[in-house]
């Protein structure tokens, strides 16, 4: 395992007024042993940083530091071959030609390594991932979630300090992802250093240990699984991770003990507020989809009216507007018991919401 320092990354191609900026000043330290997931929606530079890590692009400033090793800087291009880590792609990239056993064989091959010393690390890591009985087989007779079991296990036979993974089950099934995802989340025994790219949020907020948010070669933000649902920083996370509604809303008392008071028109509830002391009125809350439960017709609240219901097997999303000064467009994830209907107005409460810390106010107030 190996720590991963990016300073002040950037890569651009082309020159001039048509050059296209693929990353812009990152800079993120990777702990040894961590699982970090590279999150963003096409476009935004999660591939590209994936590959300079790798030694598969250069930079065309600022630095990279793999362990001990200065891998990347101005004037120094470490190849990748020399790096010692391992990449699954997407594609698999299985040689036709050659059986499972040769394929996994193959890194160790390249070091160096005698067939007797290789053989058994081989075996040990089809065995990893449940192969070892299809050691003799060539890709052509396997299928799609089997080949990348084979790259998973080729990617860490040669015990490489980082694994750095592009998007390895974008082209698997529901069902094929999810066990895949379990056979990625072993590979932390290998104690390797990871680094996992994708634009699917399910598999990062389920497999990382911290998530980075990229959007036009900027990080948004960097943290747990848990805290990026909760408590996004931008208004892009909000929205790319956690589908978050955001609204604009009053605050009535100043945050205590992490909770404010806010309104939306004359419905008061209270909202999670790390800006403790603040007298700023007009601010901007999210709510998260499942934010919301169904009251009674008179209670407290706010009115929706229903627009478009999807049925999810035990829940339903819901697309709502929200009545009042603003229709404003509420994405909703209601529970089974709910059976909303299109057409439906429907009393909500807030059961949980969260104050924007970029905030700057609105005119447009609920």
């Amino acid at each position: 395992m190996a720590r991963i320092k990016l300073q002040d990354i950037h890569k651009h191609y082309g020159s001039g007024a048509n050059a296209f900026h693929a990353l812009r000043g990152v800079s993120l330290e990777m702990h040894s042993g961590e699982f970090v997931a590279l999150l963003g929606p096409s476009g935004s530079g999660k591939t590209t940083l994936l590959r300079a890590i790798a030694g598969l692009e250069s930079i065309n400033s600022g630095c990279i530091q793999i362990g001990d090793d200065l891998v990347a800087a101005p004037g120094r291009h470490v190849l990748p071959e020399r790096r010692n880590v391992g990449v699954v792609f997407q594609s698999h990239a299985l040689w036709p030609h050659m059986t499972v056993f040769d394929n996994v064989l193959f890194p160790l091959r390249e070091s160096g390594l005698s067939a007797a010393q290789a053989s058994p690390r081989v075996m040990e890591a089809l065995a990893q991932v449940d192969l070892q009985a299809l050691a003799r087989r060539t890709p052509g007779e396997l299928s799609g979630g089997q080949k990348q079991r084979v790259a998973l296990a080729r990617a860490m036979v040669a015990r490489p300090r980082v694994i750095l993974f592009d998007e390895p089950l974008a082209s698997l099934d529901v069902e094929l992802r999810r066990d895949m995802m379990r056979h990625i989340d072993q590979m932390r025994s290998t104690q390797s250093s990871m680094v996992y790219v994708t634009h699917n949020q399910e598999e990062a907020l389920a497999l990382a240990d911290r998530v980075v948010v990229l959007s036009e070669g900027c990080i948004e933000q960097v943290d747990t699984p848990i805290r990026l649902c909760r408590e996004p920083q931008t208004e892009m996370v909000a929205r790319f991770v956690g589908a978050g509604n955001l609204l604009p809303a009053r605050r009535i008392s100043a945050a205590q003990g992490g909770l404010a008071e806010v309104a939306l028109g004359d419905y008061h509830f209270a909202a999670r507020d790390t800006s403790a002391g603040s007298t700023q009125t007009e601010l901007r809350l999210c709510l998260a989809p499942t934010a919301f439960v169904v009251a009674a017709p008179n209670a407290p609240g706010l009115s929706v009216l229903v627009e478009h219901v999807f049925f999810q097997g035990s829940s339903y999303a819901v697309d709502a507007v929200l009545q009042g000064a603003l229709a404003v467009p509420l994405s909703l994830v209601l529970p089974f018991e709910a059976q909303p209907r299109r057409g439906d107005v429907l009393r909500l409460q807030v059961r949980d919401a969260w104050v924007m810390p970029e905030a700057r106010g609105t005119s447009q107030l609920i």
